[in-house]
Formats: structure tokens, sequence, C-alpha cells
């Protein structure tokens, strides 16, 4: 086969593009780590993970769709992941070429999102990776100065992975995240769906050249909310016994075409589980402390809505379908696109198929088998969710607009338990060359919009299965073990401080969603993607940056923040407002809550230096403890910065500026009795009164040089381990230390082991 000289040009510039990057055939992943939703991207299409619903993925290093972020904890002695509400997601991928039709000539590709209780490889099979780079737009740099090449019009963390697949078809993506509070429980992403002809991962040999046909686009995401949460309930999270109750449920909101689930219920109990909505935390006491504090996000252990929505898709290479003219037809699945009165409703004046073409949820189970053959979910020979339609039972209030009839239905009978939420495009007919886009946004908020009458979810009557229903406030009654802690959560104890804006649920996080995305104010409902652009505006309002900060210790034991006037200056076309003062924020947790301030301090309030410094001598704070600060600014208006400075610290004593006597302790050291450095008593002996840089050499009764520490950090102290040079444990004794500086200071002492 060669290439058709009309599409040469078009494909030269794509190998062009190909050949701009390294290439390693390595599955790597990057972290969006900038807002408060934290999410893994892989450069073999999965997000998350690999789709995973049985016991090994009760446990995660990398965040999966977390929501808040660093929400790895301890409850009652054991250890949990933390936050995580996503099983896995990818992109799917099918065609035929032209003239070769018939499912078995498909070809498919299951970027990701693909598995059962663990998940199936797509790395080699139908993913080859080209590359992956992560972007720092950040508006102020490492050393605290303000960035001169930061883009005021685009994200402040950008991954870009492109990968290509066993169709031909290689795919570009392209991710966003955003630190500012309004904007930071979203990452948004754009598609291109290149045919490039490679099917290996090697762009220097093409295999395939000609036209494809009947191609089907789909995007698939796995929600179960929250990990945390059903383990606290279940001890798992997993299909068997885990998430799969009765527990959760997906809604469909068309206003925004937005996929969220919820946890609805927990339990089995009617009676109980109306009561257990987002899984309180079940032990009483926790509950009333976790609430009242906001420890661990508060008393709902998965209050969270994830989801993601539409932002645009193509429409640029929709497949014409004409029976009546096989001259005009690009589907050899003509036939069967055609309703029982033998009339097109699906398809529009053009001839294209109404999108999306599926919209479906369903069990976590999206094993390959399944996806291509069994319920055909890539083929245009069955729209496994069916259509809407003018007088059917999947026509009803308040679905009015009849700009959905003939565009595929949301199966609401089964948004139960549905892990599996996908969307489906096409079917395209395309050429060498041709690139197909999709924009998603992955969204998450605290609950949906209460009261929205949406489709999906549980009724307000038990046993009766409704089309429509309305969204579930958590502001309601919650009931453990018989008796009833609040009638009104949210008004008793208010949104956790990790729901940092106006900005709360999930449907307005989708809103400002498409505000980003399209670079406006105010978005029209309902949204029609396909009127849409194919890539972002991102011209969006923000806030003045957080500034970069420094915690240390100081001599006399207590631990100082400082900062520099940089963020002062910060310019940009859509400022919120003028800086006006700084808030020094404490917390004993990564994710909070932040209700320990330190200290308000204003603009220009500034020391000697010319730098804002914060000290906090907080007597409750004690040496070896850990705890995690953030400075966040504050405008004019009451706008705030993200938390981009948050620094994890262990308290200390600051080196001393000039060496004196320096002290070993315990003295005596008695076995078992040693330094608690990190928590936990340790055979370690600390050393104290140490200058920033310094060498302790220790020395046995006899004279022999068991050990040399070199300490080079601002700390009053440094541990040892009683280990000699030789990897063997000191025996009981008399030592000797001699502690020197660089410049020839020298303090000595000595030490007493029993063991």
């Amino acid at each position: 086969m060669t290439v058709k000289s009309k599409n040469a040009r078009i494909f030269i510039l794509v190998l062009l593009f190909i050949a701009g990057q390294v290439y390693s055939q390595i599955r790597e992943y990057r972290i969006h780590d900038r807002g408060m939703l934290h999410e893994t991207v892989f450069n073999t299409g999965e997000i998350g993970r690999g789709w995973m619903t049985g016991e090994a993925g009760n446990v995660t290093n990398v965040p999966l769709m977390e929501w808040p972020s660093r929400s790895k904890t301890f409850v009652e002695g054991i250890e949990y992941s933390g936050q995580h509400n996503l099983l896995g997601a990818g992109v799917y991928i099918a065609a035929n070429l032209k003239g070769v039709p018939g499912e078995e000539n498909r070809l498919f590709a299951l970027c990701g999102g693909v598995g059962a209780s663990s998940p199936e490889v797509s790395f080699g099979r139908w993913s080859f990776p080209y590359y992956i780079n992560e972007y720092e737009n950040f508006p102020v740099l490492e050393d605290g100065s303000l960035n001169p090449d930061y883009n005021p019009d685009e994200a402040e963390e950008i991954i870009e992975a492109a990968w290509a697949s066993s169709t031909g078809i290689m795919v570009k993506r392209t991710s966003r995240a955003w630190s500012y509070p309004d904007y930071d429980d979203m990452i948004i992403y754009e598609y291109e769906f290149v045919y490039n002809g490679d099917t290996d991962g090697n762009p220097e040999t093409i295999e395939m050249q000609d036209d494809l046909q009947d191609v089907m686009i789909l995007i698939v995401y796995g929600f179960a909310p929250s990990m945390y949460g059903y383990q606290r309930h279940y001890q798992t999270w997993k299909y068997e016994g885990g998430i799969y109750r009765g527990d959760q449920h997906n809604y469909w909101d068309a206003d925004y075409w937005l996929g969220f689930n919820l946890a609805t219920h927990t339990g089995s109990d009617d009676f109980i589980a109306r009561y257990l909505a987002a899984k309180p935390e079940p032990n009483k006491e926790l509950f009333r402390t976790f609430a009242e504090t906001g420890i661990n996000g508060g008393g709902l252990a998965s209050p969270q809505a994830p989801g993601f929505a539409i932002l645009y898709y193509d429409t640029n290479h929709m497949a014409v379908i004409d029976p009546a003219n096989p001259e005009r037809n690009e589907s050899e699945y003509v036939n069967y696109l055609r309703t029982t009165a033998g009339e097109y409703y699906e398809i529009d004046e053009a001839g294209y198929m109404k999108q999306p073409f599926s919209n479906k949820v369903s069990t976590g189970n999206t094993n390959s088998n399944k996806m291509m053959y069994e319920k055909d979910a890539l083929n245009p020979n069955t729209r496994w969710s069916g259509v809407y339609s003018e007088g059917s039972t999947t026509w009803t209030l308040p679905r009015n607009d009849e700009r959905w009839i003939g565009r595929a239905a949301f199966n609401y009978r089964q948004s139960v338990d549905a892990g599996q939420k996908h969307i489906v495009f096409g079917p395209y007919s395309i050429k060498l060359g041709d690139t197909l886009r999709y924009s998603v946004a992955e969204v998450c908020g605290y609950g949906g919009q209460p009261g929205k009458l949406v489709e999906g979810g549980p009724s307000d009557q038990p046993g009766v299965l409704n089309q429509w229903n309305k969204i579930p406030t958590w502001d309601k009654k919650v009931i453990i073990n018989g008796e009833t802690m609040t009638e009104h959560y949210l008004t008793d104890y208010g949104f956790p401080d990790f729901v940092n804006s106006g900005i709360r649920n999930v449907t307005q996080v989708t809103e400002n969603a498409f505000k980003a995305y399209l670079g406006v104010d105010n978005v029209q409902l309902p949204v029609w993607p396909e009127d849409h652009p194919g890539k972002g505006n991102y011209r969006i309002p923000v806030p003045v940056p957080a500034p970069v900060i420094q915690v240390s210790n100081t001599t006399d034991g207590n631990v100082r923040i400082d900062w520099s006037r940089a963020v002062e200056t910060f310019s940009h076309p859509r400022l919120m407002g003028a800086l006006e003062k700084f808030i020094v924020i404490k917390s004993v947790a990564g994710m909070g809550p932040w209700s320990d301030t330190v200290a308000v301090v204003f603009k220009g309030d500034v020391n000697s230096d010319d730098m804002y410094s914060v000290l906090d001598d907080d007597p409750d704070y004690k040496i070896g403890e850990t705890r995690f600060y953030s400075v966040i600014s504050v405008d004019v208006n009451g706008n705030t910065s993200g938390k981009t400075n948050i620094t994890k610290f262990s308290k200390n004593i600051g080196a001393v500026q000039k060496l004196g006597k320096v002290y070993a302790v315990p003295n005596p050291f008695v076995s078992e009795s040693g330094f608690q450095g990190s928590g936990e008593v340790e055979s370690k002996i600390g050393f104290y009164g140490l200058p920033e840089k310094c060498t302790i050499r220790i020395f046995s009764y006899a004279g022999q040089l068991i050990e040399t520490i070199e300490h080079d950090a601002p700390l009053y102290t440094t541990e040892w381990l009683q280990i000699s040079k030789n990897g063997q444990e000191i025996a009981s004794g008399i030592y000797f230390y001699v502690v020197s500086t660089p410049d020839g200071q020298q303090s000595k002492g000595k030490f007493v082991v029993i063991k």
C-alpha cells in the first residue's frame, strides 16, 4: 500500500511532529498535584492506574483521583491510603480498514481502563508509548521570584503524553491543572487522535495507510467514592463485598454532559442506609471529633462526587449514513442504523449519527472481551444504551429539549452500583493524517447540586425505580448504631476546609470547568459540546499567588517562616484583586484541617531585611514533632491563593552560630532508652549544640575511631544509631567524642553506654 498523494503533505507533517519527540517505549507516569484534585496519568492511556476492582486495589502509593489531596492517614491504628475515588480510566479506539468490513476484521485499542479484579495491560498490546512530559507554568519560581515566562492564558501544570495504538491511530493527551480555589477541583484533558499509521510505536515504519471507517472513540472512567470511606465501613475497596453493595449510584446531568457518582447508602438495611449516605465515620466518638474539627475530612468519609464531563467532541469527520446512495454512504453498518419504522431519527440533516453514540453506565467489569465483543460497546451494530425518542419511556419531563431526540439515552435503570461510566462517539471516516479531537473535564466536588432533578440515582421511595430523581443533600440526618448524631450535618458542622471556596459541589465545579475551557464568565445551559471550539481558551480570573516560603528552626526551639515580597508586584490581565495580606496556617496533616492560624501579616509589614517573617512559638508543638505550614495570599476582595507552598516540617533546635559545649543525650545511655527522634524510642544517641556544618568523631576508651558523622544541616542536633563504621553494634563502655568545624573550632565530651 502507498500513501495517497492528497494526504502525503499532511502525513509528512504528522511524522515531523512525531520526530521532534523522544520515544523510549517505557511505560511511565506523571502526577498532577498542583490543585486540590491529584491524579496520576500514564503515557499508555491509563489514568489513575490500570483498571482494578480486586483485593490488590485496596492500597495505592499514587493518587487515584484523590480529593482532597494528601489524604493518607491513620485511624484506630490502621493505615489508610486516603480519599481515592478512581478504579481506573482510559480511552478505547475501534475501526475497520475501508473495504474490510465486519466484526471479525475490527481493529481495537483499549488504552487503559480495561480489566476487572485485576487490570489488563495496555502497554505493548494496544498502547505503545512515545513520550510523557510535564511542564510547570507557575507564577512564582522556586527561589521565590516571579516567573518572567509565566503565561497567564495557560494552566499552571501541564502534562503531555502520546502513544501509538494497534489501530494505527496515535493518541496525544494534554492535561491541565490549576491551584486557584475556584478551579483547583478539576483537571481538563484535551485528546488528539491522529491517524498516522503507526501500530507499534516506531514512527519510522508505517504499517497502515488505507482509509479507516466506522471509527469509534470511547472514554471510560470507574468511580467509587471513596477508598477511605469503603474501608472504614467494610475494610475493603473491591468488587465483592465492598464497592458493589447497592451503596453508590451514578447520575447523568445532561445540562453539563456530566456523569458522576455518589455514595447514597451504606449497608443493606433500607432504614439504616438512608441515614448513612456519604458513609459517616462509624465510630460515634470519632464521628463527633472529625465532624467538629475537620480531621480526616470531617464526619462524612465518602462525601465525594467524582465524575467527568464532555467539553468538546469531534463532528468534523462524522461518517455519512445514506442507505439510498451507496456512493455517499460511509458506513458498513448502514442496514443496522435504521429504526423499526424505517426512518433515520438518529441521523441529522447532514446524514450523521447524533452524538453521543452511546452513553452507558454498568458494573466495574471492563474486561476486553466484554467491551469489544460481548456488549459491542465499540461497534456501530448496537447502541448499547438506546436513544431518546419522543413518546418512549426514555422521554419524560423535564427532558423537553428536542435537540436530545435521537441521541444516546442514559440507562438510568442500571445506575445503581454503576462503577463504570463510559461515553462513545462515532462512527467516523478518516484518512491518513486526519485528527479527531475531544476534551474532557475530570471533576470532583462535595456532593452534587442538592435538589436538582437529573437522571439516575435512587428514588425517594424504596423499591421504586424512577428515571428522574433529585440529587441528595449532605445536610441530612446521621444515625449511627441507633443514635441520632445530627439532624442536619452541614448546618451543624459546615463544610470541611478542603472545600476552599464557594465552588463546592460537583455541579459547580463542572460549570467552572466549562468557564475555564471556553474562557467565558457565564455558561449557557444546556451546553452543547459539539458547538464548542476544539481547543480550550483558558482565560480565567486568578488571585494573587501564594509566596514560596522557607521554614526553619531557631536556636531557642521555635519555628520561623520567611518569604519575600515578590508577589506584591504580581500582575495579571484578569487579577481578582490587589494583595492585602497573608495568612500563615499550620496543620498536623497535609490535607488539613488548616484551623491553626499562626499569624496574619499585612502587605508591607516586613522586617529590617525587607522580608516577611513570622515566629511560631507554640508551646504545644514539641521538639521532634511534625507539622505542615502554608502561607496563603489574600486580596482586597477576600479572594485567596491556593496552598501551593505546603511544607512538611519537623521541629528541632536551630544550629548555633558559634560552637560551644556539645551534649550527648541520653547520657548515660541505657539499653532501649535512646534518643526519641521520630516518635519511637530507638537505639540512638543525640548530639546537641551543633553549628550548621561540623564533623563528629566518636572514639572508644582505647582511642579507636568508632564512627565519623558529617553534620551539614541548619539543626542544633543530629542522631546516631549505635553502629560502628564497620557495621557492628557498639558495646557497653565509655566513649569520647570530638566535634570540629571547618574553621578549626573544637568541642569535646564523653558518654557512657550501659547494655
